[in-house]
């Protein structure tokens, strides 16, 4: 896999068309001279473009049948306590919904693969591959699922590897710091006690970067892996049909059932 910098997502719509997303606040917020009533839970949801079952996970919420009431018969009633809390929580730090949405196209370019390949981290097929990324029909649960654990994967992977880049000048910045401590220190007379002033502070710094490499090593280790995984289910389980709005799937055999 190619290393690339982060990118930005970038949302893509048709010319002329206003996307859906518009109609949404830009920041989710509650009123903090009210408490989060049931109502409030319907906003929450579609604020994260969750479905009801995301909605209850998020928010361990343990039935449907809980969530209508609450929404519905309860609309206008204050929440449990532990359930308010989550809903401000995720309302101030969108980036912990367990649920978001991660833009494909520029996972795709942080991955540096293919439609073809990257359809197959997600048992799919290269047309859902095509649909996602114009924004023709929106990600299946389990699909956003993956991708965000790719996203986390390639976070931490990111972040280890711009430590490493940095490793260096705060190397050359150490060693240069010791340069200063040796001029100042009137005691340090011969050669040997010099070069083992400086041998000591890169012996240091040589465990740290190792201590890095590790953690960036087991990030990509991981994003092999699954991809690994993804290649066998592929050549065990056909990849369904695009899904399209308004149309119903047939049920693909899989054997043994």
């Amino acid at each position: 896999m190619n290393q690339q910098e982060s990118l930005l997502p970038v949302e893509r719509h048709e010319e002329g068309q206003e996307p859906a997303e518009s109609r949404l606040p830009v920041v989710l917020t509650f009123p903090e001279d009210r408490p989060i009533i049931g109502r409030d839970l319907d906003a929450f949801k579609d604020y994260f473009g969750a479905t009801v079952a995301q909605a209850l996970a998020a928010l361990g919420i343990q039935t449907h049948g809980r969530w209508s009431t609450i929404v519905k018969k309860n609309a206008d009633m204050p929440v449990d306590g532990a359930i308010a809390n989550l809903v401000r929580w995720y309302a101030a730090h969108p980036e912990r919904f367990p649920f978001g949405q991660v833009d494909m196209p520029t996972l795709r370019l942080r991955l540096s693969i293919n439609q073809d390949s990257f359809a197959q981290l997600f048992g799919r097929r290269k047309v859902a591959v095509s649909h996602w990324e114009r924004k023709q029909v929106k990600p299946e649960p389990q699909v956003q699922i993956i991708a965000r654990e790719m996203d986390d994967l390639l976070k931490s992977y990111e972040h280890q590897a711009e430590q490493e880049r940095d490793g260096s000048l705060v190397v050359l910045q150490r060693l240069l710091s010791k340069l200063d401590d040796i001029d100042e220190d009137k005691s340090l007379r011969g050669k040997s006690e010099i070069l083992a002033a400086i041998r000591e502070t890169l012996l240091m710094e040589e465990k740290n970067i190792a201590v890095k490499q590790e953690a960036t090593t087991r990030s990509l280790d991981m994003l092999h892996e699954f991809m690994d995984i993804a290649a066998l289910n592929s050549s065990l389980i056909p990849a369904p049909p695009p899904r399209r709005k308004g149309v119903r799937q047939k049920k693909l055999p899989i054997a043994g059932e």
